[in-house]
């Protein structure tokens, strides 16, 4: 495992809780609020009011060390006017390891599942079956921010949603347990900022019909990647997203938009420039940012744009032989269900999920000279006739493997169903 160095600045409760390989240097002040009991208090009530004050991300481990240091029974019974003391040790600071496997196994879990009971399942089930990557969601395609952002325009626009409300504590439980963090941030689909800034959007060139009325809600999906305040936006985004303690940044949306209305708008590059250099372009001022801070950079594409076709690539902007100097990592989103009708000769391709990634990954393998860098995204669920199961998750893996690719895999459910994603990682234990 390859690990750098990076500074954290966040707080911890008992010094017990810090041995493991990714805590440094530390600085321990045993220090405790009392807090007197009154009429309808009760121990979640008390963890509840101190939580934001302690490491601990969970209520119910936050009251376990309160009963603890006040030797209270696992009756939770307390009394009006008693005592209590609660845990508010500092550490100031950690110099914290950012993680970074060699090879990856993970899930993608979207924000809104990040409760405890799931956060704490998905642990256990990665110490059983040996995964060691959790991708989260920190934006989305609303523009949404899921944690308390500071950025002007983020506050402006009420961008804020912070379900991750702790995120250092988050990164601190993970790193806890060998997994990385994996902060997944959307890039020029934003649709929230889109329609609350115009000169942000591309400019429409209208057609024969006129259609430009019609297709207004449409336009207002995406911001236009060769805008320079966008570009400063999203950076200003990641930076901050960076210092809340994640070890990587996987990039989405961070192409040009596809929808055929906005294929041959107006995003303001001059000749002799092309899309794909303002991709390459923005993609190489993250990574400068990512390098200084220590943290990997990866990008998600298509499973169709893999396979480097000129017209996919002229019109993402995606070439991925120029954006892989600035990325650390790619993970190319290859679902069998997603390529519609008859393709390389298979009328239905979502039942062939073992060709279609051995066959994607293969094309990457020549695109790619470090096809270590190369982790997909695997199809962990059903969609139109195509019913996932165990089986059909076990082909995939075994594609990905049979294809010479060792950087590992992702898996990707919206609704956070991985029951059978865990079945058949069970078969592929080492």
């Amino acid at each position: 495992m390859k690990k750098q160095k990076k500074i954290l600045i966040i707080s911890l409760a008992f010094i017990s809780m810090l041995c493991g390989t990714t805590l440094r240097a530390q600085r321990e002040d045993n220090s405790f609020i009392e807090h007197t009991v009154v009429h309808g208090d009760n121990l979640y009530k008390i963890a509840k009011k101190y939580i934001d004050r302690s490491p601990t991300l969970f209520i119910d481990e936050f009251v376990e060390q309160i009963k603890s240091v006040n030797d209270i029974s696992d009756s939770n019974i307390i009394h009006i006017d008693q005592v209590l003391l609660i845990p508010t040790g500092w550490i100031d600071l950690i110099a914290s390891e950012v993680i970074n496997h060699d090879s990856l196994c993970g899930i993608y879990l979207n924000t809104y599942s990040l409760t405890e009971n799931n956060v704490q399942r998905i642990i256990s089930k990665y110490d059983s079956l040996g995964c060691n990557a959790l991708v989260v969601d920190f934006s989305n395609v609303r523009g949404t921010l899921f944690y308390s952002s500071m950025n002007s325009i983020a506050r402006e626009n009420d961008l804020n949603i912070p379900i991750i409300s702790h995120p250092r504590k988050l990164a601190n439980l993970l790193h806890k347990y060998g997994i990385e963090f994996i902060a997944r941030v959307t890039m020029f689909k934003d649709t929230t900022l889109a329609h609350n800034y115009p000169d942000w959007r591309p400019v429409l060139i209208p057609d024969s019909t006129d259609t430009l009325a019609s297709e207004k809600k449409l336009k207002e999906h995406w911001l236009n990647p060769n805008n320079q305040e966008v570009q400063k936006y999203k950076l200003d985004i990641i930076k901050e997203i960076i210092s809340l303690g994640v070890d990587e940044i996987q990039l989405d949306y961070v192409r040009f938009p596809t929808e055929g209305h906005l294929l041959n708008a107006d995003f303001g590059i001059p000749d002799p420039m092309t899309k794909q250099d303002v991709i390459t372009d923005f993609i190489s001022k993250v990574f400068e940012v990512t390098q200084q801070e220590g943290v990997t950079l990866s990008a998600d594409i298509f499973g169709i744009v893999a396979l480097q076709h000129p017209d996919d690539v002229r019109n993402t902007g995606q070439d991925i032989r120029r954006i892989m100097p600035f990325l650390d990592r790619i993970h190319p989103m290859i679902y069998p269900s997603h390529f519609y009708g008859e393709f390389w000769g298979k009328a239905h391709p979502g039942k062939e999920p073992y060709y279609f990634i051995y066959r994607i990954c293969s094309v990457l393998r020549e695109e790619i000279e470090d096809d270590n860098k190369i982790i997909p995204y695997l199809e962990s669920f059903s969609l139109y006739n195509n019913s996932v199961d165990p089986f059909t998750i076990s082909a995939q893996i075994q594609a990905v493997k049979d294809a010479g690719l060792e950087g590992g895999f992702l898996f990707w459910n919206a609704g956070a169903n991985y029951e059978a994603t865990w079945e058949a990682l069970e078969e592929f234990k080492e």
